[in-house]
């Protein structure tokens, strides 16, 4: 009987332990790191806002070679998510869901850890104006119910995150900066010409973005096909034609199209015409992939002198890559018109 009194004065007083330390420990955590960027302001929340750019920057991201990342979702708006897997003794399992966009302000997202333990946190990148550029808060806060909170006593969140936060903003500054002087060195570029109407053999559709690499390749197979049947020519580069961009729905409305001379007949296939125009010019050596830089060059260009577009922006692809193995050497033509 003794022994079962002393064990139960043991419980009552591991009990206690429990109870007193989950009254004084934190049931809450807060991390939050700043930098400012010498960029523009777009530049900056267009790395922050998809998920796509994430692992250029993240610090965690060189920490493990066998991560994998799936993003789901139209990328950069509520819903989408960034998904990971890796080693477990080093980036673990879990995944980030896009909460809230504020147009070049604030991403909010919801965390969600799997491994090496089940933890859920809410996160946020908000941009503000800053003397020499936009300032940059990455932060992360959570709560633990009790008595869980009581690791919260062993673990100081601060010191562990700070240094990986800093890490991220610091590799986010070099590649915010890095291409706000790619865009500066276009604006020097940019051509004043003018242009003939043309006429194209084109597919046109509304798709979404993350399908465009696939609807290239099977309309510029099918636009050709049906010009040997017909003997038609090509007169120029196999161009995009895009007549509209919706980022918050993920979808463009655009044609794949071939410049030619002669009747060109297929399922699907319409002829577009192009006017004769003023127009801005930038010809982007590089994988088609990096073209987003001279496209925010000519965007913040018509801003700047307050023009006015005409549709379609065209990009015309004059280096086929598979005559050139190098994307760095590859040349699009980006072609704005103008009124």
């Amino acid at each position: 009987m003794k022994v079962l009194k002393v064990i139960g004065i043991i419980i009552l007083v591991l009990i206690l332990i429990v109870v007193v330390l989950a009254l004084i420990a934190p049931k809450s955590y807060h991390v939050e790191r700043t930098i400012v960027i010498n960029a523009p302001q777009q530049v900056v929340f267009r790395q922050v806002q998809f998920w796509r750019n994430w692992s250029a920057w993240s610090p965690w991201a060189g920490m493990d070679s066998t991560m994998t990342i799936t993003i789901e979702g139209v990328d950069g708006q509520p819903g989408s998510k960034y998904i990971w897997k890796g080693d477990p003794k080093k980036t673990g399992q879990g995944e980030m869901t896009n909460t809230g966009i504020k147009p070049n302000e604030e991403i909010t997202y919801h965390q969600h850890f799997i491994q090496p333990w089940e933890s859920e946190s809410d996160g946020w990148m908000r941009l503000s104006e800053a003397a020499s550029g936009v300032q940059v808060n990455w932060g992360f806060s959570g709560a633990y119910p009790i008595p869980m909170n009581i690791m919260l006593l062993f673990m100081n969140m601060e010191k562990m995150m700070a240094p990986d936060f800093d890490r991220g903003l610091e590799l986010l500054k070099n590649i915010c900066e890095a291409n706000a002087a790619k865009i500066a060195s276009y604006e020097s570029e940019i051509e004043h010409i003018r242009i003939p109407a043309k006429r194209y053999a084109a597919i046109r559709k509304e798709i979404a973005m993350n399908d465009l690499q696939t609807f290239f390749q099977n309309s510029f197979a099918d636009i050709q096909q049906a010009m040997q049947t017909t003997g038609a020519s090509m007169i120029g580069a196999p161009s995009a034609l895009y007549y509209a961009w919706d980022e918050e729905k993920g979808v463009t409305d655009m044609a794949a199209a071939i410049p030619v001379r002669g009747k060109v007949a297929g399922e699907s296939i319409i002829i577009a015409e192009t006017p004769a125009s003023k127009a801005l010019v930038i010809n982007h050596y590089g994988p088609y992939d990096k073209v987003e830089l001279p496209h925010i060059a000519l965007n913040m260009y018509v801003q700047k002198k307050g023009l006015s577009m005409k549709e379609p922006v065209i990009e015309e692809y004059l280096t086929a890559p598979g005559s050139e193995p190098d994307p760095n050497k590859w040349q699009t033509r980006i072609i704005y018109l103008i009124d």
